[in-house]
């Protein structure tokens, strides 16, 4: 297994590097717990002017002068709704992958599929785990009083934590026909791949679509 670990750090660290032509600083991959910036990130990750919320388009470059760019995050326009697939590009143009963001098989989660055109493979993850949901749900109740209250003593923007949907999400596949291997994980903030199972370009463009 080659494992890498690192946050995605959004605005504060973006506004410490000039963005790209025709895009915005949006934010940088960076190894550690994401509290203090690293001197050399894994990528900058600039999003491009005006590009929809809901179908963004990335490019993600080194921090080094000049930018080197590692990998472009585009929508494709032929997307079947309810499905928004990502085309994946290295440096080169050369097509690395998909990132497909659809529903569960049950239609309850949001799933998010990676489809890694040079290794041949698949991973999928669903938005939150089974014991976080339940737990959100048995909860949910007792939010609506908390945002009572918060309304009543004058806070009109309660925190977005109070209605915070779970967010764990681990991708899985299947190799050799065993058990499941985790090529991505995601919990409290912070990413682990393994550049052995998925390209580490397509681990840096999943993470900057999840956290958008």
């Amino acid at each position: 297994m080659t494992e890498i670990a690192f946050c995605l750090c959004l605005e504060e660290f973006a506004q410490q590097f000039t963005a790209l032509p025709d895009h915005e600083a949006w934010g940088a991959l960076q190894t550690g717990n994401g509290r203090i910036a690293a001197e050399s990130p894994l990528a900058r990750v600039h999003r491009v002017d005006g590009s929809d919320d809901y179908e963004p388009t990335f490019t993600l470059t080194t921090a080094t002068v000049p930018a080197r760019t590692l990998c472009t995050v585009t929508p494709q326009a032929s997307a079947a709704d309810p499905q928004t697939v990502h085309a994946v590009h290295d440096g080169s143009g050369r097509l690395i992958g998909r990132i497909i963001h659809e529903r569960s098989p049950l239609g309850i989660r949001q799933a998010w599929r990676i489809e890694d055109a040079v290794k041949q493979r698949s991973v999928v993850a669903y938005k939150g785990n089974i014991r976080g949901w339940i737990a959100y749900w048995v909860i949910s109740p007792i939010w609506a009083i908390m945002a009572l209250i918060f309304l009543l003593n004058g806070d009109l923007h309660p925190s977005g934590s109070l209605w915070s949907k779970p967010y764990r999400a681990r991708w899985r596949m299947r190799a050799g026909g065993g058990p499941k291997k985790v090529a991505l994980d995601f919990d409290t903030g912070r990413y682990r791949g393994d550049t052995g199972l998925l390209d580490v370009h397509l681990i840096y463009a999943q993470a900057a679509l999840y956290g958008e």
